[in-house]
């Protein structure tokens, strides 16, 4: 028994190449795993209330799949119609005899498999984790104490602790893993990560999937498909040759510093390009001015004083000088 396991999808609402691009990624992993069943961790879709252009990808996804493979999908945060953690999302339209849309925590007793949904409760989800029969496998979608959330802002309270189970979590777009003995057991939870880069700030992120034969486990890297790039506008030429790499659908970042030249992008083969100009200063140069006294309105003491205490590397007369103009502007 093969089974392909794969992270957060997102399938894209709006960007039809995009789409189309994650389409191509899923479906050469699946042609090429050829497995028996599918197991993916949440997150197919990227808004809670898709485009028709949304579900019609993700139902060419999911029609490819059942032909040769038993289908189960989590419903992840972003899948959920509201947070309301009663289950209801757009996914279950695909529910049928060859595909199981996991709404609400659910055991497969015959595989010994526990699949945990996304829940904004996380007390929900301790109570289910605690619950798991010993010798079962989960498939999740939430994290643990310790990875943060996805944009790195918000932790979790669920403790590594809580875990009894070798489980395999969706959510978090980073691969990670932690072991834990359990039973008198060495377990492993593993969090997945995603095919492919779903913004830029996942730049450089190596991405995978997973395979259960039987038993054993396996990671595998994924070299093709979508990916985010970020790079300074001076290495552009001589990174060329990664840059228009043919395996990926690649979404190009230049950062621009101050003064500098744009380079000209006539030998870029990317999918689309985006530049960015670099922080005027770092925010190690913030400013620490604490006024001594209640403010009620600016005047020129004020902001005389304020660029005088400024760690800017802009020199102060020229911080003045923009100044004067700004207030002097019509």
């Amino acid at each position: 028994m093969r089974t392909l396991i794969l992270g957060d999808i997102h399938v894209s609402n709006k960007d039809e190449g995009l789409r189309q691009a994650q389409i191509n990624c899923v479906s050469k992993i699946f042609e090429e795993v050829n497995p028996d069943e599918v197991i993916q961790l949440g997150d197919f879709l990227d808004f809670r209330k898709p485009s028709p252009e949304a579900l019609l990808a993700a139902k060419s996804i999911i029609d490819l799949w059942k032909e040769t493979s038993r289908v189960v999908i989590l419903r992840g945060n972003h899948c959920a119609s509201t947070k309301a953690d009663d289950g209801v999302t757009a996914l279950s339209v695909f529910n049928d005899d060859k595909v199981k849309i996991v709404t609400h925590t659910w055991y497969d007793h015959h595989k010994k498999h526990a699949y945990i949904p996304h829940y904004e409760n996380e007390e929900r989800i301790k109570k289910d984790l605690s619950g798991v029969p010993k010798d079962y496998t989960v498939f999740g979608h939430f994290g643990y104490f310790g990875c943060l959330n996805s944009v790195g802002d918000r932790d979790f309270t669920i403790s590594v602790h809580s875990f009894r189970n070798n489980t395999i979590l969706g959510h978090i777009h980073r691969q990670n893993e932690r072991s834990f003995e359990s039973y008198g057991e060495q377990k492993r939870l593993l969090i997945l990560g995603t095919p492919y880069t779903v913004n830029f700030g996942e730049s450089g992120k190596q991405s995978y999937y997973a395979i259960l034969d039987d038993d054993k486990l396996s990671i595998h890297e994924i070299n093709h498909g979508p990916r985010h790039i970020i790079i300074s506008n001076g290495d552009v030429e001589s990174q060329i040759d990664h840059i228009n790499d043919e395996r990926y659908y690649t979404m190009l970042r230049v950062i621009l510093e101050a003064g500098e030249t744009q380079t000209t992008f006539d030998n870029v083969n990317v999918a689309s390009i985006d530049v960015k100009y670099a922080p005027a200063f770092d925010e190690e140069e913030l400013s620490t001015y604490n006024p001594s006294r209640h403010l009620f309105r600016l005047n020129d003491v004020i902001v005389e004083d304020y660029i005088e205490s400024a760690n800017s590397s802009i020199k102060k007369d020229k911080l003045m000088e923009g100044y004067n103009l700004l207030k002097y502007e019509d």
